[in-house]
Parts: C-alpha cells; sequence; structure tokens
C-alpha cells in the first residue's frame, strides 16, 4: 500500500472514531437549541474535503489501471 494511500485511510479512521464526538460537540454548542453556523460550515467542509480526496484517489486508481474502474 502506497505512504499516501495509508495515509489517506487513517483519516478515514480518525472520522470514524471521532465522528460522534464532534456531533456532541457541535449539539452543545447550539444557541438557543439552534446549531451555529460556523460550527455546521467547519464540520461540513472537513467531510467535504475527506471525501473529495478520496473520491480523486479512486479516480487516479481508475486512470492508472488501464482505465479500467475497480
Amino acid at each position: 500500500m502506497l505512504e499516501r494511500d495509508r495515509q489517506l485511510l487513517a483519516r478515514v479512521a480518525t472520522v470514524n472514531r471521532n465522528l460522534g464526538l464532534v456531533v456532541c460537540e457541535v449539539m452543545s454548542r447550539q444557541d438557543g437549541g439552534v446549531l451555529r453556523a460556523a460550527d455546521v460550515r467547519t464540520l461540513g467542509e472537513y467531510l467535504h474535503g475527506l471525501g473529495c480526496d478520496l473520491l480523486t484517489r479512486a479516480e487516479e486508481i481508475d486512470t492508472t489501471h488501464d482505465g479500467v474502474a475497480r
């Protein structure tokens, strides 16, 4: 496994271990029962970035293996 793939999967594992804690933190910071936009945005941006990195890597793998989708 490439080091960069290992690092990418390690990021996924970290999110898996910590997502519940982060969600609880976001919930605890509500203002009068309303989520703080900045907290939701930060979480969304992080998850979006991780998702984009996974999709980018999948595309790289596809194109480096004779165009055969795996």
